[in-house]
């Protein structure tokens, strides 16, 4: 029940409370690009050598349409090559997962910027990740979800369906700049009349420039609500739900941003109990998994002079399952200084007398 719980809320918090610039795209008059264009003068080397041709991804209008055909399913071996850093560090295929290319684009001579989709249970992962032109990764993100409408927790009436609806949009808006507006939805879905009236909507947006480098800069956030959000309860519903932003937009930074554990360390030590377990959910997954070499080793710097924020969550999923005490484990073994390695034993030593 705690798992159900904790998946359900992530599902219904997923979005960023300002005011933004994905309402002006939308409404637009200008057709913007898609980051699903294809280059046909580019070689695309790198996918080539995983046995990828460049001319059988199809080129989309709209950015995150359900999946189907038009979107290249990756093969195990293809997986491994192109997500490994960009989901996990040491990304392995799931049975019960799907991967999908959505799109393709070169930035410049030297940097090449792909699009994913990462199908699992009835929800899509999106992600972006550069890499230079031996298909070496230099930089990702995680965007945000994309989900066909799902039932909420409570109906209104017998005859009234509560429903939610995300999608994550992609464009670009300059030869290496795009913006990304994720948008939550709660709907009330008349049974008898079979009518749609939305009751909160929700628009987050940002807007990224790809260095000369391949590395991903946010230059600009932004986003607006309107209506009532409908799990608004309680004395202290607003500060959560602030915090619950605040976690959702970290999540979405640059791997190769410089303060983004920084911002994590901050917040952690706002949090709530409340908030606290959508906190170690949404670090250890979007943040720890693609890069534990970054995060222990920004752990042991800040040992002396900075809280353990960062430690309860990696304590806290040392102890959750032994899925996930194996996967801190074999991170911990990888690493390849003999200070931080008896730092981490010493450590899990107290995670197991806590467990």
């Amino acid at each position: 029940m705690k798992h159900i719980l904790l998946i359900v809320t992530a599902i219904l918090i997923l979005c960023i409370s300002c005011r933004g610039k994905g309402a002006s795209l939308a409404s637009s008059d200008i057709r913007q690009d898609s980051i699903a264009a294809i280059d046909g003068n580019r070689s695309f080397e790198f996918l080539r050598k995983l046995g990828i041709e460049y001319e059988s991804l199809i080129a989309k209008d709209d950015s995150l349409p359900a999946p189907s055909d038009r979107d290249f399913l990756l093969t195990t071996p293809e997986q491994c090559s192109l997500l490994r850093g960009v989901i996990t560090s040491d990304f392995t295929p799931s049975d019960t997962a799907s991967a999908y290319l959505v799109s393709v684009r070169q930035i410049n001579d030297n940097v090449i910027l792909c699009q994913y989709k990462y199908l699992f249970s009835d929800a899509e992962d999106v992600y972006i990740a550069t890499y230079d032109t031996d298909g070496h990764l230099i930089d990702a993100m995680f965007a945000g979800n994309d989900w066909d409408k799902s039932d909420l927790l409570d109906n209104p009436s017998d005859s009234t369906e509560l429903i939610c609806a995300e999608h994550t949009l992609i464009y670009f808006i300059g030869d290496h700049e795009f913006t990304y507006n994720h948008e939550y939805k709660e709907i009330e879905h008349n049974v008898n009349t079979d009518k749609d009236t939305t009751t909160y909507s929700q628009m987050a947006s940002m807007t990224c420039n790809i260095e000369p480098n391949g590395k991903i800069d946010i230059t600009m956030e932004d986003g607006y609500e309107d209506g009532v959000f409908r799990l608004r309860r309680g004395s202290n519903c607003k500060k959560e739900w602030k915090l619950m932003n605040d976690i959702l937009s970290l999540t979405r930074y640059p791997y190769s941003d410089n303060k983004v554990l920084d911002r994590w360390n901050d917040l952690g030590n706002r949090v709530d109990a409340a908030s606290y377990e959508s906190f170690v959910y949404h670090f250890f997954k979007y943040v720890f998994l693609p890069q534990p070499k970054k995060v222990l080793k920004w752990v042991y710097d800040n040992r002396d002079y900075k809280s353990m924020t960062l430690t309860r969550p990696l304590g806290f999923y040392y102890t959750y399952t032994p899925q996930s005490r194996k996967i801190i484990d074999e991170a911990i073994a990888r690493l390849d200084n003999p200070a931080m390695q008896t730092y981490y034993t010493e450590m899990t030593e107290l995670w197991i007398s806590n467990d």
